[in-house]
């Protein structure tokens, strides 16, 4: 039956006659990631294993695999190969990570009340805005921009940062596999034209604001609404914008008419794109 088939991956299962299964590693609504062995470069990667032999699954992995390609030489995560398992599973072999998503990082880092500084907020943000400007300029939409989708790579494994999960990307110049009433994205980070109308009405500007939630994050110490999700979407389309400042004071003032543009409830209201974004959060932050 269609959507019925998992994959039940094991340790020692080879997948594509190369690809050495050793432990599950992290698993999704669709998906299911595997650290493996590669038999023929003698290395190790991230195996991921769509879980349904819905169609729409498989090309949802097929679009990933197309979208990470197109961003080459940005934070987006690798992807070496694609291949299937042998009960016609779609899998995508991608770089191995090593280190923590940045949900974790902030987790440990609010629980212990550190404030961000500039630098760090720098060095988290800026690869994922240059990602995210190539991907919007290919005609991408990432719609599931959150903390746990931004990979902190260890320094002992060459540092950086990394751009996970492209699985609910938009393509814009292609055939649409959404249909017109889900919502695509995590609830905390979702855009008021989204909670309205549906992930169809995504565009750039849904990931523009997601950066904002994000980067309110980061500074803040906690998300800009929270609640059960129909609470966040009423508060994401109705309740003003939080202060900031009132929750960093030792912030520039500044910051309050920023969070208030890049988490416009309307969105012609909204950063036009993800660099206007960027910039006016350097130039508020110029003082810190």
């Amino acid at each position: 039956m269609i959507g019925s088939r998992e994959f039940k991956g094991r340790s020692g299962q080879i997948v594509a006659g190369r690809y050495e299964l050793l432990e599950m590693i992290g698993s999704g609504l669709q998906s299911v990631v595997y650290k493996a062995h590669d038999r023929v470069e003698n290395d190790y990667v991230a195996l991921k294993v769509s879980e349904w032999s819905d169609p729409d699954a498989s090309e949802r992995m097929f679009r990933e695999a197309f979208v990470m390609c197109q961003l080459q030489n940005t934070a987006a995560v690798r992807v070496l190969h694609q291949c299937e398992t042998d009960d016609g599973a779609t899998a995508l072999v991608m770089e191995l990570l090593h280190g923590a998503d940045l949900g974790s990082i902030l987790h440990l880092r609010e629980g212990r009340g550190e404030k961000a500084s500039r630098s760090w907020l720098t060095a988290l943000l800026e690869p994922i805005v240059f990602t995210l400007d190539a991907a919007h300029k290919n005609g991408i939409v990432h719609r599931d921009l959150k903390a746990e989708n931004v990979f902190v790579i260890d320094p002992r494994a060459g540092g950086g940062v990394r751009l996970l999960d492209f699985g609910f990307a938009k393509l814009t110049r292609s055939p649409k596999i959404t249909s017109p009433e889900a919502f695509a994205g995590s609830p905390g980070y979702i855009a008021p034209e989204v909670w309205r109308r549906g992930a169809w009405r995504a565009d750039a500007r849904a990931d523009v604001y997601a950066f904002g939630v994000l980067a309110f994050r980061i500074l803040a110490g906690r998300m800009p609404f929270e609640g059960s999700p129909i609470e966040l979407a009423r508060k994401a389309t109705t309740e003003p914008r939080p202060s900031l400042h009132a929750l960093r004071p030792d912030l520039p003032a500044d910051l309050d008419a920023w969070v208030g543009q890049v988490l416009a409830v309307e969105v012609d209201e909204r950063f036009a794109n993800i660099n206007a974004a960027w910039r006016a959060l350097q130039g508020c932050l110029e003082g810190d």
